[in-house]
């Protein structure tokens, strides 16, 4: 029985050591998030400034961050194409989750899609990217791309398809709104880099450099971003709606991804990788969709709020529980 104590008292310890590395390494991310909540809450900045730097991120920074990142895809080790099974196999039964959970508020059907989308629609490219990069390396990288690309594709298609058809008055003309996104996602800087690398073109040395730079830049800033946005949400607005969405995005999401990932034999690499992305909080651009259908702003920017901040725990204690010990 001392034995079997000293290994128990062993195990947590190690495991909180663990949670410790995880945390450690995780808050300088969550902690450039702070620093722009901050800046908006001291008024050194203003919403047109957030709206400025906003654009200039998702347009210019991001893009070609992910373009860097896949253009070496052909030289990266091949993609486990089942971690779309995991991830958005748990994706339809969090949705439905989500609609459930927005019958018992008594929303209507835009309502729900709200709910369903926000609770599996994570930030995937100005948390996500950074946070895989850093907590599972460069080898992690070829998965969660994927994931945004079908993200995009999918789960944004899937809330436009569900409010339009939900709709009394839909007709003939709605198909065009359900059909536009889909074709969206050729435009992609990931679809763009992807091609790049296996045409067998190399880029000029110089330029080469200067999208390195670029590239270095746009975590920080894009992080900074993220908190300059969620200053302007207010916390306290539908909190009961807000911390529903937030559990099933944070807790249960990649509790079911991970079960997904299990039964289908995932590696450990594309299984942290699923599972890490699950854990990341509501996108911003679910507070965009729900201003654009009119439906639901309070829920979501608390869902977003409470889940970036929850995050910050959540996400060291998954990579723990996960058994991620090094960073590759």
């Amino acid at each position: 029985k001392r034995a079997n104590s000293w290994y128990r008292t062993k195990d947590v310890h190690t495991m909180l050591e663990m949670f410790l590395f995880h945390f450690k390494l995780c808050l300088p991310l969550f902690l450039l998030v702070l620093i722009g909540w901050g800046l908006i809450k001291i008024r050194l900045f203003d919403k047109t400034t957030t709206g400025f730097l906003s654009g200039f991120t998702f347009r210019f920074l991001m893009p070609i961050l992910l373009f860097q990142l896949m253009s070496g895809l052909s030289e990266m080790p091949a993609v486990d194409w089942r971690v779309l099974i995991a991830f958005f196999g748990s994706c339809i039964v969090i949705y439905c989750l989500g609609r459930l959970l927005g019958g018992f508020f008594k929303l209507d059907n835009t309502g729900k899609t709200i709910f369903g989308i926000a609770a599996i629609f994570g930030n995937n490219v100005q948390l996500g990217v950074p946070i895989v990069q850093v907590s599972l390396g460069d080898a992690a990288m070829p998965t969660i791309s994927i994931l945004i690309i079908f993200s995009v594709l999918l789960l944004w298609s899937v809330a436009i398809a569900s409010v339009e058809l939900g709709k009394e008055s839909a007709s003939i003309r709605d198909w065009r709104k359900i059909v536009r996104p889909m074709t969206r996602v050729f435009k992609n800087p990931v679809i763009i880099g992807i091609l790049f690398s296996f045409s067998g073109l190399e880029m000029p040395q110089f330029a080469d450099k200067t999208i390195q730079y670029i590239a270095s830049a746009t975590g920080p800033i894009a992080l900074i971003v993220v908190g300059m946005g969620l200053a302007q949400h207010s916390f306290s607005a539908a909190l009961p709606k807000g911390l529903g969405i937030s559990t099933l995005k944070i807790i249960v999401h990649p509790l079911i991804v991970y079960i997904f990932a299990r039964l289908i034999g995932l590696g450990d690499i594309e299984t942290q990788a699923c599972v890490i992305t699950a854990t990341l909080p509501v996108a911003i651009n679910i507070y965009i969709m729900a201003s654009e259908f009119k439906s639901q702003e309070g829920a979501a920017s608390n869902a977003i709020f409470v889940s970036t901040f929850l995050s910050a725990l959540v996400i060291p204690f998954a990579l723990t529980l996960l058994g991620v010990t090094v960073v590759p």
